[in-house]
């Protein structure tokens, strides 16, 4: 076998490996909200996108204080999201990127 086919073999486990690892990412997030307002609607959608998915909170709030746990599994691998909270005084609080792979908690405060 040539050392280029080697390579070639090579090159096809490590992106097969990465592959099943980020699909095997724990994407479980965290959602706690501290700012002494209630949070009415989140909305998030993967990072790159142009729309932003349907509000996962339905008809729930989430009063300050409180958390909620969301999960982010998806059968693209997504890891980054962009977030769109929008709170009871009418705050809208948007940020892009956030990568749900890494982090497990994420803090919206005063």
């Amino acid at each position: 076998m040539s050392t280029k086919a080697i390579f070639r073999i090579a090159a096809l486990l490590i992106a097969a490996t990465a592959a099943t690892l980020a699909s095997a990412q724990d994407r479980n997030l965290r959602i706690d909200n501290d700012t002494g307002v209630t949070l009415y609607r989140f909305y998030s959608t993967n990072s790159g996108s142009t729309t932003w998915g349907s509000d996962v909170m339905g008809s729930s709030t989430l009063p300050s204080g409180s958390a909620m746990n969301l999960n982010f599994d998806n059968s693209f691998g997504y890891c980054e999201f962009d977030f769109l909270a929008v709170f009871e005084d009418g705050t809208e609080i948007q940020h892009d990127n956030v990568n749900v792979c890494e982090i497990g908690d994420y803090h919206y405060s005063e």
